[in-house]
Formats: C-alpha cells, sequence, structure tokens
C-alpha cells in the first residue's frame, strides 16, 4: 500500500513540475465541474489539441477542455455603460468574467447578486 501511496504522490509530483515548465496556451480554465473524470488525462497544455487546456476536474483529476477566457490587450478595455446599481439575475456564485472584453457585445463585466463577476447588460 505504501508503495502505491509514493507512487501517486509521484505522479502529481510530476504533473505540476511539467505544467510549470511547458508550454502554457493562452487563456483561464473554468471552475472545475464536476465531469465524472478523476484520472489525469493530460499534464500540460501542450498534451490538448487546438486551443484547449489542460484543466483541473471537481474531484482532482484533469481535462482537456475549451479556456473560458483568452484575454488580449484590446479586449481588456472598458466598455461604455456603467454597472447596475442592484445587481438581479440568478444566484451563480462563480466568477464567468474579469474584464468587460471577457463579454459578448455591449455587455460589461458586473457583480452579480451573489458577489460573483458576471456578464451583464449595462444601465
Amino acid at each position: 500500500m505504501f508503495v502505491k501511496e509514493c507512487f501517486v504522490v509521484l505522479v502529481i509530483c510530476g504533473a505540476v513540475l511539467a505544467q510549470r515548465t511547458s508550454h502554457r496556451k493562452p487563456g483561464d480554465c473554468p471552475p472545475p465541474v464536476g465531469s465524472g473524470i478523476c484520472a489525469y488525462t493530460c499534464s500540460t497544455d501542450s498534451q490538448c489539441d487546438g486551443a484547449t487546456k489542460c484543466c483541473r476536474t471537481a474531484c482532482g483529476g484533469t481535462i482537456c477542455t475549451m479556456p473560458v477566457t483568452a484575454r488580449q490587450p484590446k479586449l481588456l478595455s472598458e466598455k461604455k455603460g456603467s454597472c447596475p446599481a442592484r445587481p438581479t439575475g440568478p444566484w451563480v456564485c462563480s466568477s464567468r468574467c474579469a474584464f468587460d472584453g471577457d463579454c459578448r457585445g455591449s455587455k460589461k463585466c458586473c457583480k452579480n447578486r451573489c458577489g460573483a463577476m458576471a456578464c451583464t447588460k449595462p444601465e
């Protein structure tokens, strides 16, 4: 049993080291969701096809998935309008954006009812 635990620790350390030393693709991983995948299907972004990134799952595994943001300097500027004084909408407590440029069209990145950042129609 001890040998198995040591092997798991070595695999995890190897995955962490590989991610730190390998090429990272642009964008951020989405919040971990319960995908049911608890195995390590990748250890670096370079093992994922196209624009997908190697991201953690809710149970500690990894999976290749599309990034939630791929920020470019021109997209970091603030859009016209202001965030609603009294946020409305669903109680989603995980952020979906960080900058206005992360949102489509004229929507802005504002705090929602739960305090997380979400794309919102400006006032």
